[in-house]
């Protein structure tokens, strides 16, 4: 554009154009500026559409890269550096195409990335194409997985090549390169029986010669391949040179591979750093296990990805954390030992990574034998989180509808970013512990009876704001000083825990019971009016009047009295609340003990 524009600029100079334009001392200037500006003007715009015409063609025709169009010359040193080139022009006009790179780690590892890289064999199909005068040159890259040779780059004066072609290897010249690993030539294709494949319908080449990509470490990474449609085109010589290319075709593949490797290094440890950074400020399990699953995601190729925490003893795992579409499974979803492969995973302590499941899929089960089929779960694996002493805190599991998606590389990653979270995951259960520590009663491991007071002016509060009603029990074990001086304080203790166990599994979950001091009790019923208060007292001194206590040879009973109050319509005041179920606890052992009763006006004046 740039030379249209001042050869046309030039022209006008050397034509006399511009003389005169400008020159506003001239008397006649003013009336010739039709005149004497007229060729100017034209000049001016055919130097424009000069310069701009062909550049926005030269845009247009480059946006679609599988179109004919003629070829540049390239300098050599573009093509020993591995640039991409256009297609080649001769007698008559080449096609060329390309398609994604498949690359990979090593030959066992899974496909780690399909990056925009079609252009990484043109460079050495180019010159195929212009060395040998071939019909078409092409260069395949080899897939490990699939076990298929798939079209990377090609130049041909046809139409009919199949662009994205997949030769499985064995079949036809290029899959018995791929066996022999040895390179290929003929003049006269019909006296063998390997098929050439890449073209639609009938070959058109009767020469051919094929050469296999190997790199240094005896890896087969692809294949080269040049034919022709007049018989005997290609010599011995030819052959050779093929290798050579093959080399070079080599090299640039293991560079890019490298050079992929170290870019997914650098992400991966940039992930790492940012996991550590947050793991660092997570005191909570939920906190740690929604940071692991972040970065899992930013990680691997998933459709779902689920967090687990395992039992005390290893008996139960129970699912905590799910990302994706989960609908046979879900948050709180429990399984015991010996149940499947997470359970195997647990219990042996041992990567368990599935490539494709559903070939499985009726022989193994993942959690339990009744759990409903997922027929879009291809590619599992299920990574134990270890804690101190070798002791598993959990399972941590990624799947994919996508195989062989966590095999090599993939695996790795995926278990030192879950190593990271353990040491997270023991800091947090400790802190828990911690936490429980300073609001728990060390015995009964009821709420102490601080955190009693902060909880009960919490739901309080919640109460008075979206006027609900809220129940309080208080409740004293009776004759509770002469059953220790009888049977001893440790038989004391072993009373005090049985009845915290039977307040437990007499009140609802969103209930809140704690150790209010001494042998007395407290629950917090939220949401609950006076006759459902009644029933839950009821139903925990029943409890507690039918547990048999054994101590030695001895079988023991005990009872509890209980007062209940409820806010606003007993109390207006935390204080006031607490004081009239204690004033409804008093009224139960003067009337003989063993009772629930409800907070009254006459309580009141009787004390």
């Amino acid at each position: 554009m740039a030379l249209c524009i001042g050869g046309e600029t030039a022209n006008c100079f050397v034509l006399g154009y511009f003389q005169g334009i400008f020159d506003v001392n001239d008397p006649l200037w003013p009336q010739s500026v039709l005149t004497r500006r007229v060729k100017p003007l034209f000049s001016f715009g055919y130097m424009l559409c000069a310069g701009f015409v062909p550049y926005f063609i030269t845009v247009l025709k480059n946006q679609n890269g599988n179109q004919p169009h003629a070829q540049q010359k390239v300098p050599l040193r573009q093509f020993e550096e591995g640039k991409s080139v256009q297609a080649a022009a001769g007698p008559a006009p080449y096609h060329s195409g390309k398609t994604s790179l498949l690359v990979r780690q090593d030959s066992e590892d899974p496909l780690v990335e399909e990056a925009d890289l079609g252009d990484i064999l043109s460079s050495v199909v180019y010159f195929m194409s212009r060395n040998f005068k071939a019909y078409s040159a092409l260069g395949f890259i080899y897939d490990p997985v699939s076990q298929a040779f798939a079209l990377n780059s090609f130049h041909s004066k046809s139409l009919s090549i199949i662009k994205d072609m997949q030769i499985p290897l064995g079949r036809g010249v290029v899959g018995k390169i791929g066996v022999d690993k040895k390179s290929f030539i003929s003049g006269d294709l019909s006296n063998y029986s390997a098929e050439v494949l890449y073209y639609s319908g009938i070959s058109p080449v009767k020469s051919i010669v094929a050469s296999p990509i190997i790199s240094e470490a005896k890896e087969l990474l692809g294949a080269l391949v040049i034919d022709s449609q007049d018989p005997h085109a290609f010599k011995d010589e030819h052959q050779e040179i093929m290798r050579r290319f093959s080399h070079l075709a080599a090299a640039l593949i293991t560079n890019v591979r490298m050079r992929l490797y170290q870019e997914r290094a650098a992400q991966h440890f940039q992930i790492f750093y940012e996991a550590s950074q947050q793991f660092i400020t997570a005191l909570h399990l939920d906190q740690v296990f929604d940071v692991l699953v972040a970065m899992a995601q930013q990680i691997a190729v998933h459709t779902r990805i689920m967090a687990l925490t395992a039992g005390e003893h290893n008996d139960a795992c129970t699912v905590v954390k799910i990302r994706g579409p989960s609908p046979e499974i879900s948050e709180g979803f429990c399984f015991g030992p010996n149940t499947g492969l997470y359970s195997y995973a647990l219990q042996k302590r041992k990567i368990v990574n599935v490539p494709d499941f559903q070939q499985f899929q009726g022989k193994y089960y993942r959690m339990a034998p009744d759990e409903t089929a997922n027929e879009s779960i291809r590619s599992l694996i299920i990574i134990p989180i270890m804690g101190e002493e070798n002791r598993p805190l959990g399972l941590f599991s990624v799947e994919s509808d996508e195989p062989s998606q966590f095999l090599g590389e993939m695996e790795t990653v995926l278990f030192t970013l879950v190593s990271n979270a353990s040491v997270a995951i023991t800091r947090a259960r400790l802190y828990h512990q911690m936490e429980m520590l300073a609001i728990t009663d060390g015995l009964t491991h009821l709420l102490n009876h601080k955190h009693f007071q902060t909880q009960l002016g919490k739901e309080i509060e919640r109460s008075r704001r979206y006027t609900r009603p809220l129940s309080l029990l208080i409740m004293d074990i009776d004759y509770f000083k002469s059953f220790n001086d009888t049977y001893g304080h440790p038989v004391g203790d072993l009373v005090l825990r049985e009845i915290a166990k039977c307040i437990m599994e007499a009140i609802r979950v969103n209930d809140i019971a704690a150790r209010y001091g001494g042998e007395e009790f407290a629950v917090i019923i939220p949401e609950t009016n006076e006759q459902r208060a009644l029933a839950t007292a009821e139903r925990i001194r029943t409890k507690i009047e039918q547990r048999v206590l054994e101590s030695g040879n001895n079988l023991l009973h005990v009872t509890i009295s209980i007062g209940c109050a409820l806010y606003p319509d007993h109390a207006a005041t935390q204080q006031e609340l607490i004081e009239n179920a204690d004033k409804a606890l008093y009224f139960s052992k003067e009337n003989g003990r063993n009772l629930s009763s409800l907070y009254t006006k006459e309580m009141a004046a009787s004390h």
